[in-house]
């Protein structure tokens, strides 16, 4: 057997471990960087690092459960970040910036953006009934499976902190005021916060992302199968192989 066909599910070995250890330090690296940022697109980007963390701990867990969490978390995360992006993009267009000393008020001065952010936002720290909570759960729920208790402490402590940075989003660009000026003039002529095609690609991306929550048991069900596909690759290795594969 080679790392390219590893061993099958309950093959753990000391790989397992060593990913579990590079996901709990992803994570809180991550969600570090993120805390320490001033502009919401570095925080957004800061949490790419630590979300890739929770993939990664599905990965290590090695087990169907665990990598169909991770799957289903990959999928998850597609989604939200992109829309938390694309609300960057139009906080930047609306306030002439993206950092959050220079931004404020946009709830009264642009609701459709601030109800834009809330929903990915509270997708991202995990909140329920939305997809970052099933993703989560199901990731942390796998890792008790597998007696794994010190990653699962780890990743329900960025979750908390994740939290905390959204809500210092929301605190800075939505409710809170301006401490600065923005680098460029406002543009507040749009009537939904921002140009037509940007805000609906926005609410089309928050709106899957909705509806991850609602089909969650058929979108787990799939991740599930791709799980057991990736752990036990034998049909897989005799259709690329045939007859001489091991």
């Amino acid at each position: 057997q080679t790392l390219m066909f590893p061993p099958g599910e309950g093959g753990a070995n000391w790989g397992d471990d060593v990913l579990l250890w590079v996901a709990a330090a992803t994570m809180i690296v991550g969600v570090i960087g993120a805390i320490a940022q001033d502009d919401m697109k570095r925080i957004l980007a800061f949490h790419i690092i630590s979300q890739i963390g929770y993939m990664i701990m599905g990965l290590g867990l090695f087990t169907v459960v665990g990598v169909a969490a991770a799957v289903f978390y990959v999928i998850h995360h597609i989604v939200v970040k992109t829309a938390l992006f694309l609300v960057a993009g139009l906080v930047d267009h609306r306030a002439g910036s993206s950092r959050l000393s220079s931004v404020g008020g946009l709830v009264r001065s642009a609701p459709v953006i601030a109800a834009l952010f809330a929903v990915p936002a509270l997708s991202l720290a995990g909140l329920p009934p939305f997809s970052g909570f099933l993703a989560k759960f199901a990731l942390v729920d796998a890792g008790l499976s597998h007696g794994s208790s010190a990653i699962v402490t780890v990743a329900l402590a960025v979750g908390l902190f994740t939290l905390f940075s959204m809500t210092k989003i929301w605190t800075g660009a939505f409710w809170g005021g301006a401490e600065t000026e923005p680098e460029r003039d406002p543009q507040t002529t749009d009537r939904f916060g921002g140009p037509p095609l940007m805000v609906l690609a926005t609410l089309s991306l928050v709106a899957i992302s909705i509806s991850f929550s609602i089909w969650a048991g058929p979108i787990h069900e799939l991740s599930q199968r791709a799980a057991e596909d990736l752990l036990n690759p034998a049909g897989y290795i005799r259709a690329v192989l045939g007859e001489a594969a091991p």
